[in-house]
């Protein structure tokens, strides 16, 4: 009936409202998202609450609708939900195996891995690059755990406030005494036995840290703990596993976290267990100059022994520039004093003794293998498109071994020389001149601060430039507070050095004397030039600072923009948008947009569906200037008030209903003479009697079903059934037409003609059609008024064009030319 029916309209209408509420908040959140405004965690925590909110509201007013036929679509939102909240969150337990071999990890793995462990396999199992054995244990161990061990209510009580070191010891002493569960420690055990027939049954092992955000956007360098030279049995390799876990609740992490946006606790650990490599010598290559940013050359740093001491800034290393092609020569050497090593124990573990006399003047690298060093270095950078950051050994035998490959941020170009800067401050005292490598560039003043070793930083005060004789990881504690940096040793490429240039802080390493020159407390001010010029001038130079640029991370690298794309695609993206595919189902719900636009869509086939079946004894007549008749059944609003029985066009106030009307009333639409019809196509209507009354539900009657906004036409002309569905509002996301025709009173050849013709004008309109026979649906949606109103007044056009064309429908020819006239405005033919 048509109360029935109204009740039916206004649950489409909360489900329109539902949906229109929850895209605009996903409008929202992509506008703000997107780099232009400034936002935070909570801002995401809120806007998604309110989302999720609209999501549920919807869902539910849909079931109400639609009797809840779509059960899957709960599970969809479920799915989608959890991805979603786990990302905000970032501590839903992970799933997955714990143990993964690098020749099976794949891309699908890579954030289950870690970024360190994914880009290492990468390179061995794509790019063929020499890689030393090994497996990831990944976060879904972690969370395992964590969850076996009880620290899951420890790690979220962390909160993200300032950490406290009483409460972030003791969880680290919790990890470092804690159990594997049976099912992990058995994993751990069966990959240690693979590995150890790959490797030898005497194998020792590195255990290194492979977070899930480390190495990627952020490199988190030198931050957690890597145990070297560890013997491949269970009881050492799970020591070393705990003390990897327990690194990432240190001062320093939460500290380096925090400045990035991640709240401590925030992030997971997995861990790589790779085959030791008994290096001769080793070291750090960058692929492009980091002093001045040159692609014509890069960068290695080499030592004697293991590359810690190179990372860590504990030796005065080798320092060669490379031609980047080849046969990759060297354009400048220096030769560091290497006064210590880092040397693997054969029992297990490593120390630092003192070089051999006969090899601190001596390069640690060879012609040759500095050769091959930058040959695999350069086959890399190729490999990722962008310049590189690897950790490399060279091994007893004389070959290159890739240990660690990562993304380098490299220092921008603009700025003022330090030449025209010098210019200025011409007479001011000089302290430092041209002494140490530029790190990252700029220019700064402060009260001088020195640290004699890297704990006396927890006096350091904000604004201080931090003065120390060599460059610590630890120092990112006070990264967020210093002005800047300046070392005696050192080199571009430690831990440090990677680190300060993600917070821009201006950096010189290898300065010699700054802790002998620069006196606690006096003021000073470092010019680092970008092409790696230094000056250290006496007190505040005003005329170096006018060209003083922002040193700090940049909006849009903080830590919850990089999170927000992932969330964003759970989010924005739409993968469902062929409502006529047989892919059109819940289960194919990838996005929550996927959600909203199912919703819609199928809301529309139900209020479609029920104003098929309404009856027209309660409609009234309507006058039309052709040669059809309509009767209308109004739910409310669709008629002027005080409109009689017959309605006049003119009383008409449905939006899309005047629309299509104006399409069908067009005079050179409508061709009234007689159809001439043959023999056959009069035998076919015949034994197609009644077939389409079937298809259609339309019964014999044209009836309309109109609202203000809202309109169902349902018209048979012969044995020719239209039905045109539409809503149309000042609401882009509300607006729809739905088009399906049926039927003909001549052969299937003829009919499919007219199909194709129809499809070929709907389709170059912006239409989604599917045909099939003599049968074709058509569908258009979220499209603004005016455009909405075009297609009704041109599917009313259509209607008229195409009524009884089909017996003239003689050649494949004539759907050209048709659809032609049609697009034009002519008559037909």
């Amino acid at each position: 009936t048509p109360a029935d029916l109204r009740v039916v309209f206004q649950n489409f209408k909360k489900v329109l409202d539902d949906n229109s509420e929850a895209l605009g908040i996903i409008t929202d959140m992509g506008e703000k998202m997107g780099g232009s405004f400034l936002f935070d965690a909570t801002y995401v925590r809120r806007s998604y609450a309110g989302l999720a909110a609209g999501m549920r509201a919807s869902l539910d007013d849909f079931h109400q609708l639609t009797g809840h036929r779509y059960p899957g679509l709960d599970d969809a939102f479920g799915r989608i939900d959890n991805s979603i909240l786990a990302a905000i969150a970032s501590t839903a337990p992970a799933a997955g195996p714990a143990a993964v071999p690098f020749v099976e990890i794949t891309p699908g793995l890579a954030r289950a891995v870690g970024g360190k462990n994914f880009h290492l396999a990468d390179l061995k199992n794509n790019l063929g690059v020499p890689v030393p054995a090994g497996f990831a244990m990944t976060i879904a161990a972690f969370d395992a755990f964590v969850a076996h061990n009880g620290l899951r209510d420890d790690i979220a009580g962390l909160g993200e406030g300032e950490p406290d070191p009483a409460r972030l010891e003791d969880l680290r002493g919790r990890i470092l005494a804690g159990s594997l569960p049976p099912a992990l420690a058995g994993e751990l055990e069966a990959a240690l036995g693979r590995l150890r027939q790959e490797c030898g049954e005497g194998c020792l092992l590195a255990v290194r840290s492979s977070a899930e955000a480390e190495d990627g956007y952020h490199s988190f360098a030198g931050q957690f703990e890597t145990v070297l030279n560890v013997p491949a049995r269970p009881e050492a390799v799970l020591d070393a596993y705990r003390r990897v876990l327990a690194s990432l609740f240190t001062e320093d992490v939460v500290t380096y976290s925090r400045g990035l946006g991640y709240p401590p606790g925030g992030l997971r650990m997995a861990a790589g267990f790779v085959a030791m490599v008994d290096a001769a010598a080793s070291g750090v290559v960058y692929t492009v100059d980091p002093r001045t940013g040159s692609r014509e050359t890069m960068m290695v740093s080499a030592a004697w022994g293991l590359g810690k001491s190179v990372v860590e800034g504990e030796v005065d290393a080798d320092v060669f520039v490379v031609a980047k092609e080849a046969p990759f020569s060297a354009v400048s050497i220096r030769v560091g004093g290497k006064e210590t090593m880092t040397v693997a124990r054969p029992e297990g573990g490593v120390e630092v003794m003192d070089t051999p006399a006969s090899l601190r003047s001596r390069p640690s690298l060879a012609p040759e293998a500095l050769a091959e060093v930058a040959r695999l270095a350069l086959a890399i950078e190729d490999y990722y498109r962008r310049p590189q950051d690897i950790e490399w050994a060279l091994d007893r035998e004389g070959r290159v071994v890739i240990l660690q490959a990562r993304p380098l941020r490299i220092p921008p170009k603009p700025g003022v020389a330090a030449g025209a800067r010098r210019g200025k401050a011409a007479a001011r005292p000089v302290l430092l001149r041209d002494q140490g490598f530029v790190v990252q560039p700029g220019a700064v003043s402060g009260p001088v601060f020195v640290a004699e070793f890297p704990e006396a930083v927890s006096e350091f005060p904000r604004g201080a430039i931090l003065v120390a004789p060599h460059d610590s990881p630890k120092f990112v504690q006070v990264m967020p507070l210093a002005a800047a940096i300046i070392t005696d040793t050192g080199n571009p490429t430690s831990h440090m050095a990677s680190i300060s240039r993600e917070f821009r802080v201006p950096t010189v390493v290898g300065a010699a004397e700054a802790t002998s020159v620069l006196k606690p407390g006096a003021v000073i001010t470092l010019d680092a030039d970008e092409e790696g010029a230094v000056t250290v001038y006496e007190g505040e130079a005003h005329e170096v600072l006018d060209e003083h640029r922002d040193s700090y991370l940049k909006l849009e690298e903080l830590y919850e923009y990089r999170r927000r794309k992932y969330i964003m695609r759970l989010i924005a993206p739409l993968n469902l948008t062929d409502p006529l595919s047989e892919e059109f189902i819940p289960e194919n719900c990838r996005t929550l947009h996927d959600i909203l636009r199912f919703i819609h869509e199928k809301a529309v086939e139900e209020l479609i569906s029920s104003s098929q079946h309404i009856s027209a004894a309660s409609a009234r007549g309507l006058k039309l200037p052709v040669p059809e008749s309509i009767r209308v059944v109004d739910l409310g609003g669709g008629a002027e008030p005080g409109a009689g029985d017959p309605l006049e066009p003119a009383m008409i106030a449905s939006v899309p209903f005047r629309a299509l009307l104006e399409g069908m009333a067009d005079p050179e639409a409508w061709d009234t003479r007689a159809v001439p019809v043959k023999l056959s196509d009069f035998f076919s209507a015949m034994t197609r009697s009644g077939e389409p009354l079937k298809e259609t539900g339309a019964g014999a009657q044209n009836l309309a079903v109109i609202s203000r906004r809202y309109m169902n036409l349902s018209l048979r002309f012969g044995y020719h059934f239209n039905v045109v569905d539409g809503f149309v509002s000042e609401r882009t996301t509300d607006n729809y037409i739905y088009f399906r025709f049926l039927g003909g009173a001549t052969d299937i050849t003829k009919r499919q003609r007219r199909v194709r013709l129809i499809e070929d004008v709907l389709t170059r309109n912006g239409f989604s059609c599917r045909a099939s026979g003599d049968l074709i649906e058509a569908r258009v949606s979220h499209i603004e008024q005016p455009e909405a109103l075009r297609l009704m007044v041109l599917i009313g056009r259509l209607i008229a064009f195409t009524r009884q064309l089909d017996t003239a429908m003689n050649s494949d020819s004539m759907i050209e030319e048709l659809s032609r006239r049609f697009r034009k405005g002519e008559p037909r033919p």
